[in-house]
Order: structure tokens, then C-alpha cells, then sequence
């Protein structure tokens, strides 16, 4: 009787156990960032008795079990934090929730709370969160005058961006990515008004992410959160300014924000270096747009990205730009030899004109909480033209000289290119993790790329040996070059164990080939006299002007041209590379632990049409270890270790063993013996942030050392003044980058201090003339940050000091050092009645450079406007850009065996009258804090009332 009765009670438990179901869900705070550790609980609505409760994970994730059918009160709670309460029904399946966002609670916080201070920086796991407000910028800024005022980030001429030394890949919006892959759009397009917080953030890959298989590429992109208030309604810009030497600018932006979706309208136009849109041509032999210059652009993009948060979303955006670059480089190099040195004096003109459309779109779909698939196709058409005059001359000298006594060649050099190129593909990612195995999941990724680059190039060359003998050619080239490109991965992932406990091990299989066909077909055209004689008068910069003077160089193929069997060639290349990688990862409340390793068989060959001797056919295996090691020490202080190692194969050119003479001064020959190098990277990275003191502190390290690295080895003729380069493996290539970054505010609630320190040690190996030499580069860079406001006056001070030293152990390689300092200075006085008043000087100095390239100079800006409307959108300004005219661009690059100075054109001063309108459609009461807040007949730019203040966190965040 009592086994029967036993037998009947088990039998009601699991029936009973069967009809219990689970409840998941995520909690974020109001940046979109996971809450760790909150306690999450199932109450009775009637009493609020606890039924069952889970503390969140590193990811903000929880997980509640064995609830029956029925209604209940579901809790999430965290110290500092309004309670979220929310009325949830269990019926018959398990309950997945939408995303819990908490906000913070004043008055828990007012122990730890700063009232009127909103902190500069925050620094919180892989992200180091700036604070927009804090960093005045100028009316009608855009966020790329931001981005120059932040510690850590450098926003270079081309208008690329770095941040704490690493590249960044994109610019997201509210965790939406913003014109796919070309942070610059953003940065040079979107108005700073509406940025409520600036994130640089440091992740892995979107396969990474997705998957939760590490593939072993990271990526580093800022995300701007939309300030509250702004991502409901329509808004943007117009303005338009016209000045003196016939400047000119013009920009329009139109954005459109709806319960999470996006639509943005830009467009420019302008001949005062705002390539508002980047560059995306192709691979051009003549067509590089080089940094510097002038350079007139105009461009129009539509941006999108709409749908279901949780289910079906889809974005993208088409993009049209024109460019026009006139740069004019002059460039001193001096290499160091055993027993002389050479000099090289260049003058390089170029125009280059581009037309470029692309279109990139994207597709993510969660059908439910199991299944994600993303996918993302991609156009782009570049149109090019390209014209080129360089002149050199090279000499030597004795050993310790500054100059050379001795012309070995001078060399003139007019070319003319046109090309185009088509791109297309599609990336596809599906995962899938099993519902009934918590914790495995399964996944494919595909991507297919096709490329067709057609160029042709006209140039004519005089050669002049020792001032005494000449060689003048004309050359037609021919380039074709065609790529398609296919790869996949299978990855696993499995639990070990229990669940909970964290422990998965990662299988993954990646497989990828490319084929590249390359025709490089080169003649030579008969030189008629006319020509030779007019290339004989050309002497140093003087040439430029005779360009238009010269014949029309015929860019294709002509009667009388004779194929030149040693300068062409026809390669049809393939590539094979395999990833096998296994690995094991561990995730707890406190620490994250992600290590493995890749077994790589990579495939290298190469087949020349036209030459046998150039085929190549190789096979190499490598091992490459992986480790990412997360500890979390409390809420606001953590530390992250990461190693990677990986195999990098020489390319194609480096291994042809036949010598490239379309130079006669500069023959390159590949190495068909070279190895693949093998390099350890090592990241070290620490950052705290103190609530009470509202202190940002970071630490950051990383650590290169390179097996087998491939370098240069060039030989330098000194009857000639030609150079030799060959590729060969060496050892001892290390680099040591040390970043700290420091943020706070002081007790007079007005006054911020940062500060950013940088230093680097790069110790690289290369070939003088063949010895051997090894150079040490060490560079130091220290940049201090005041700011002061308070309701009509802003003032920051940014002095900063640089050293770079370089020593080299070969003696007859001098040792170098370089000094940069200098500092800036902005203030801008907003009235009571609209008018403001702003101006930022800078001061920039350098010593150790050649004597023609050392530099002190002067930059001056001044703006007056003033702003009128009752909601004060229009905008008169008056800005005068270098007033002193010292602008000048010069750059210094130091080798193991050479140091090169050079100097670019670059935009002179102008002055220029501009009018600006805003517009928004938010309702009273919403309209968003674009200056820290503002009442009626304040405006979009004029100060508060009360101070700078401003609220929290925007409506939407990233989603990482």
C-alpha cells in the first residue's frame, strides 16, 4: 500500500513539475548597459509574498524556474535604483520578457551624488563613457568637433578616428549602426546638439557577439545615445556659408526618430576640406587620394533602420559622393649608410577627382528567443581620374652631414589615370541556441565578395644621371584585376555540466578561399621628339605648370605600343586558409574566461600567364592561441587581460621572384623563401570609477612581439642613385603601448580636470644597405584638460607636450629626438539676448625636424552670431579661420635606416558669413537639453537659467 502510494505521489510531483515554466528576461540601466546582480522575484499580486527569485549575470540576465499557470507581480530591484514592478501572466508556456530598464533613484543615491555635476567620463567594463555636455563645442558643431575636444580620441585629416590608439570601425546611434562601416558620416554629418552620451567601446566581432564563439576579431566603435526627448519627433539642420577666395559650405540634415526607428537624410557641399562623407574608391595603381590638400567634395546619403526591436528589423543606407583633391607634397628623406648617406628632395602635385555610389543594407530577424538570423548585402561603383607630376633629385654625402655634395640622378615623373571599380556581396549569420539544452547553441556563417577594378595609365619619364646623360620613356599600362572571395563557419557550443556553474566549451570550423586575377599589361610608346624636348626643360616645380602643355596622354591602347614581356604580367592567385579552433569558456558573476586554440592550414598559389618563372605554389600550418579573461572586482572596478597570437602569410608580391623594373631607380624582387611571421598580442586593461568622488580612472596596455617578421631590404647604388628592395625574416620586432587616462571633477562644482598620458616603445629591426640595424623609438605624449563654465561663460585650456626619441644601434645612424608642445584655448560668452561670442587658440611648436620642416605657429579662430526666433533656430555667424595665417601640415616618420620629413598644402585663411536653421517638432515639456536645458526664449543654444544641469540617459541604447 505504501509503494502504491508512494508511486502515486511521485507521478502528481512530475505531472505537477511539468506544468511549471520558466521565466527569462534581461535588466539594463538606462544606457542600455546589463545590470549585474540585481534580484530579480515573482510575487503573489495580492500580498507580494515571494514565490521565487534569481540575481542577475554579467550579461544582465535571469532566469526564474518552476512557476505554475497564473498571474503574478514580477520585481526587479537594485541599490540606487527605482523598483520596477510589472503585472505578468504564466499560461501554458514559458514566459520570455521584453528588456527591463532600470532608471537611477536620486535620493538612494544622494550619499554618493553630486547634485548639478554630471561627471565628465565614466569608464565601465569595455566601455569608457563621455559625457557631451561636458565638452563645449561651437553653435551648428557636429559631432566630429566633439570627438577633437575628448581625451584619448584623435580625428586625423582624412577624417579617420582613433580612439586610445585603435582604429574605429564605426559609428553607432542609439546601439543601431549609422552608415554600416564609415564612422566618418556620422562624425562629419550628425549635429552635436542631439548626443546626450558618447561611448567608445571595445567588443568583439558582430559573428563573435552573435554566436558566442570567439573568431579572434575585435573592433572599436563609439555609440551616441540620442538625448531624451529626441528620439520621437523630427529634427535637423540647414545651414549655408560663403566667404572669401570663394569659399563656400553647405549642409543639410533631416532625422526622423519613431519608437525606436531611424531615418536620416544628409547632404554637403563644400571647397573647405569637409569630405563629409568618406572616401570609398578602389584600389587604384595612380588613383590614391592622398592626405592633405584641398579638396572640394559634395555629397547626399539616406540612412535608415526600422522594424520590430524584438522580432523583424531592417536598415541601410545609399550613398552618393564626389570628390576633388589638389595636394602639392614636399618631401626631404635622409637614409644612413656605413660610409656616406643619401638625400632624396621630392616635390609631388597631384589632382585626383572620384565618383563613388554605394549601397549597404542589413536584415536581422528573431523569430523567437531561439533563432537569429542576420543578413547584409552590399554595391558600391567608383569612378576615378587621376593626374600626378613628381620631381626628384638624390645625392650622398659624408657620414654626419646634413646635406648631400653629390648628384647622382634627378627624376621627372607626368602621369595622367582613369578607372573604375564595382563591388559587391552578402554576409549571412544564423544562430540557433536549443531550447531544450540551456546553454547550447549552433551556428553558420557565409560571406561571398566579388570586386572588378579596370585602369589605364599614361606616363612619360625623364631619368638625368650625374647631370650628364638622360632616359626618357613613355609607358601605357593596362591593369585588370578581378576577385571573388568565399568563406564559411560552423561553430558549437556546448555546456559542461550544470548551467549555471558557466562552463561551455567552443567548437568552430572556418573555411574561406579567394581568387584573385590580376593583368598588369605594360608597353612602351614611342617618344616623338616634341615631347623629349619639352620633358629636357622641365626643372623642379616649374614642370607642374608645363602639364597642360604637353600633348593629351591617350589612356588606351593605340597602334605603335610594344608589349613589355619583363614589366607585365598576368597572375591568377589563389588563397586557402582553414580554422579549426577549440576552445573553453567560463562565465560567473565575477569573472569571464574565454581561451582556446586554432589549428590554421593556409594555402598560397600563384600562376603567371605571361612568365612561368613567377609561379608560386605553397602550403604552411600554424597553431595560434587564443585567451580573454574578464574580473569584475565590484560594480565600478574591473580588470581585462587578453592574448592573442596569430600567423600572418607573406603576400603574393613579396614571394615573386622576378624583379619589378617598371622603375629603373626603385626594382623590387619578392622572396620566395620568406616565412610566415608569428605575432603575440598582449592587452592589459584596468579602469575604476569612483560614484562618491564621480572619478574616472584607466590604465591600459598592450604588448606586440613578432616571430619571423617580414621587412624591407634595400640596397642603395651610389653610382646611380637607384635602390634595390628585396623581403626577408628577421627577429627582435617588439612594441610596448602604455595608455592612463584620468577624470574629475574638483570641489567647486564649475571646474573639471582630465588628464592623458601615452607613452610607446617600438623597437623594429630592418636593413641598412644590407647590415643589419636595429632602432629604438620611444615616444611620450602628456595632455592636460581645464574646463570651466558656468551660465554665460565657457572656458577650457588644453596644454600638451610630445617626445619622440630614436636611437639606432648601427653608428653611423644618428640618433634623433623630436619635441612637439604647444597647447589651445576656447571661450565662448553666450548673452542674455542671443548674442555669442567665441573664440579657440592654439599654439603648436616642434624642434629636431630638418631646418626647413622645425615650426612654430599661431592658429586663431573667432566666431560671432547671433540667434534669433522666439526658439532662437536661426543662426547669423561671422567666423574668421586662421586669422594669423601659420596653418602648415608637417609630419616626421623615423625608420631603422631613414628619417623623412614632409610638408602638405593645406587650407589657407578665409573668412566666411553662414546661416543656420534648426528645427524640431518635440511638443513643450519634451523638447530635448541640447545646452543643459533651456526655458522659454532660451533656444537650442543659449544657457539655462540655472546652470548646466541636464538629465539622464536617452530613450534607446546600444545593443552589444
Amino acid at each position: 500500500m505504501k509503494s502504491r502510494f508512494a508511486a502515486f505521489f511521485i507521478t502528481f510531483a512530475a505531472a505537477a513539475s511539468a506544468l511549471a515554466y520558466n521565466i527569462t528576461g534581461v535588466v539594463v540601466d538606462e544606457e542600455r548597459m546589463p545590470m549585474i546582480k540585481a534580484t530579480v522575484r515573482v510575487l503573489t499580486p495580492k500580498d507580494s509574498v515571494a514565490v521565487k527569485g534569481d540575481i542577475t549575470d554579467s550579461e544582465g540576465k535571469f532566469n526564474i524556474t518552476d512557476i505554475n499557470n497564473g498571474s503574478y507581480l514580477l520585481e526587479a530591484s537594485y541599490v540606487g535604483y527605482s523598483p520596477i514592478y510589472r503585472d505578468i501572466v504564466v499560461k501554458g508556456r514559458n514566459l520570455d520578457l521584453d528588456t527591463i530598464s532600470m532608471a537611477e533613484n536620486a535620493e538612494l543615491l544622494r550619499d554618493v551624488t553630486v547634485t548639478g555635476i554630471k561627471t565628465p567620463i565614466k569608464v565601465k567594463e569595455d566601455t569608457i563613457e563621455f559625457n557631451a555636455d561636458s565638452y563645449k563645442t561651437q553653435p551648428n558643431a557636429v559631432v566630429e568637433d566633439l570627438l577633437k575636444r575628448l581625451p584619448g580620441v584623435d580625428v586625423g585629416t582624412d577624417g579617420s578616428i582613433t580612439a586610445n590608439g585603435k582604429k574605429v570601425s564605426k559609428i553607432l546611434v542609439d546601439g543601431k549602426e549609422f552608415f554600416s562601416d564609415d564612422p566618418s558620416v556620422a562624425s562629419k554629418n550628425l549635429p552635436v546638439d542631439m548626443v546626450d552620451k558618447l561611448q567608445v567601446v571595445d567588443r568583439k566581432s558582430d559573428l563573435a557577439r552573435m554566436t558566442g564563439v570567439d573568431d579572434g576579431e575585435e573592433e572599436t566603435v563609439i555609440n551616441l545615445t540620442v538625448k531624451k526627448g529626441m528620439n520621437n519627433g523630427w529634427f535637423g539642420n540647414v545651414d549655408a556659408g560663403y566667404g572669401t577666395d570663394d569659399r563656400y559650405s553647405g549642409n543639410f540634415n533631416i532625422n526622423r526618430f519613431w519608437n525606436g526607428n531611424q531615418i536620416t537624410l544628409l547632404g554637403s557641399a563644400n571647397n573647405i576640406n569637409q569630405m563629409r562623407f568618406g572616401d570609398r574608391g578602389g584600389n587604384f595603381r595612380g588613383g590614391m587620394m592622398g592626405g592633405g590638400g584641398i579638396t572640394t567634395s559634395r555629397s547626399v546619403g539616406l540612412n535608415f533602420n526600422v522594424g520590430n526591436e524584438e522580432i523583424f528589423r531592417v536598415g541601410g543606407d545609399l550613398m552618393y559622393s564626389y570628390s576633388h583633391n589638389d595636394s602639392r607634397r614636399r618631401q626631404d628623406q635622409q637614409s644612413f649608410f656605413t660610409d656616406y648617406n643619401s638625400y632624396q628632395k621630392s616635390v609631388t602635385n597631384s589632382l585626383t577627382e572620384r565618383n563613388s555610389i554605394s549601397g549597404n543594407f542589413r536584415m536581422e530577424w528573431k523569430p523567437d528567443s531561439f533563432n537569429t538570423l542576420d543578413v547584409r548585402p552590399y554595391i558600391n561603383a567608383t569612378f576615378n581620374n587621376n593626374e600626378v607630376f613628381s620631381t626628384s633629385m638624390t645625392s650622398t654625402g659624408a657620414v654626419g652631414s646634413d646635406h648631400g655634395d653629390k648628384i647622382l640622378n634627378t627624376n621627372d615623373n607626368l602621369q595622367r589615370s582613369e578607372g573604375n571599380t564595382y563591388n559587391g556581396g552578402a554576409r549571412i549569420i544564423y544562430n540557433h541556441n536549443f531550447k531544450e539544452h540551456r546553454g547550447r547553441s549552433f551556428s553558420v556563417f557565409a560571406n561571398y565578395n566579388t570586386s572588378n577594378t579596370r585602369e589605364y595609365q599614361n606616363s612619360l619619364t625623364k631619368i638625368l644621371y650625374q647631370m650628364t646623360t638622360d632616359s626618357i620613356y613613355d609607358q601605357f599600362e593596362d591593369n585588370h584585376s578581378w576577385n571573388n572571395s568565399l568563406s564559411s563557419r560552423l561553430s558549437w557550443t556546448e555546456p559542461v555540466g550544470d548551467v549555471a556553474k558557466g562552463n561551455f566549451l567552443t567548437l568552430s570550423y572556418q573555411f574561406s578561399y579567394r581568387w584573385n586575377n590580376a593583368d598588369r599589361l605594360t608597353y612602351f610608346r614611342p617618344v616623338s621628339e616634341t615631347i623629349a624636348d619639352q620633358l629636357r626643360k622641365i626643372t623642379g616645380e616649374e614642370s607642374y605648370a608645363l602639364m597642360n602643355s604637353l600633348p593629351l596622354f591617350l589612356l588606351e591602347p593605340m597602334a605603335g605600343d610594344i608589349l613589355s614581356d619583363s614589366l607585365s604580367n598576368q597572375f591568377r592567385n589563389d588563397y586557402m586558409n582553414q580554422d579549426i579552433r577549440l576552445g573553453f569558456k567560463h562565465v560567473s558573476k565575477k569573472t569571464n574566461l574565454d581561451v582556446g586554440l586554432s589549428f590554421v592550414p593556409q594555402m598560397t598559389k600563384s600562376v603567371d600567364l605571361i612568365n612561368s618563372d613567377k609561379n608560386i605554389e605553397r602550403w604552411v600550418y600554424n597553431f595560434a592561441p587564443y585567451m580573454r579573461y574578464r574580473y569584475r572586482m565590484s560594480d565600478s572596478r574591473s580588470l581585462n587581460i587578453d592574448y592573442r597570437g596569430r600567423s600572418q602569410q607573406p603576400s603574393i608580391s613579396q614571394m615573386q621572384p622576378v624583379a619589378d623594373v617598371s622603375n629603373p631607380l626603385n626594382i623590387v624582387q619578392g622572396n620566395p623563401s620568406l616565412a610566415p611571421s608569428f605575432s603575440h598580442n598582449l592587452n592589459f586593461r584596468f579602469q575604476d570609477f569612483n560614484m562618491e568622488a564621480q572619478r574616472s580612472i584607466m590604465l591600459m596596455a598592450f604588448a606586440t612581439v613578432t616571430q619571423n617578421a617580414i621587412v624591407n631590404r634595400t640596397e642603395f647604388d651610389p653610382n646611380t642613385g637607384g635602390r634595390y628592395t628585396t623581403y626577408e625574416n628577421v627577429n627582435g620586432v617588439w612594441n610596448v603601448h602604455l595608455i592612463n587616462m584620468i577624470s574629475l571633477p574638483l570641489k567647486n562644482k564649475q571646474f573639471k580636470l582630465n588628464n592623458f598620458l601615452m607613452l610607446n616603445n617600438q623597437h623594429n629591426v630592418g636593413y641598412n644597405n644590407g647590415l643589419l640595424n636595429r632602432s629604438n623609438n620611444f615616444m611620450l605624449n602628456e595632455g592636460l584638460g581645464f574646463m570651466w563654465n558656468n551660465e554665460t561663460v565657457e572656458m577650457e585650456l588644453r596644454p600638451n607636450f610630445g617626445l619622440q626619441f630614436s636611437s639606432n644601434s648601427l653608428q653611423t645612424v644618428a640618433n634623433r629626438t623630436v619635441y612637439n608642445y604647444g597647447g589651445s584655448f576656447r571661450g565662448t560668452y553666450y548673452s542674455p539676448f542671443g548674442l555669442v561670442l567665441s573664440s579657440d587658440v592654439s599654439y603648436r611648436a616642434n624642434s629636431g625636424y630638418g631646418d626647413a620642416f622645425n615650426t612654430k605657429e599661431w592658429m586663431w579662430n573667432a566666431e560671432i552670431s547671433y540667434q534669433f526666433l522666439r526658439d532662437r533656430n536661426l543662426t547669423v555667424s561671422l567666423r574668421a579661420n586662421d586669422i594669423l595665417n601659420q596653418r602648415s601640415n608637417v609630419n616626421r616618420t623615423v625608420t631603422a635606416n631613414a628619417i623623412t620629413d614632409a610638408i602638405t598644402n593645406s587650407l589657407e585663411r578665409y573668412v566666411m558669413v553662414s546661416v543656420s536653421y534648426r528645427f524640431n517638432t518635440f511638443k513643450k515639456g519634451e523638447t530635448p537639453d541640447v545646452m543643459g536645458g533651456f526655458g522659454p526664449g532660451r533656444g537650442m543654444m543659449g544657457p539655462p537659467p540655472g546652470g548646466r544641469g541636464g538629465h539622464g540617459g536617452p530613450g534607446g541604447g546600444p545593443r552589444w
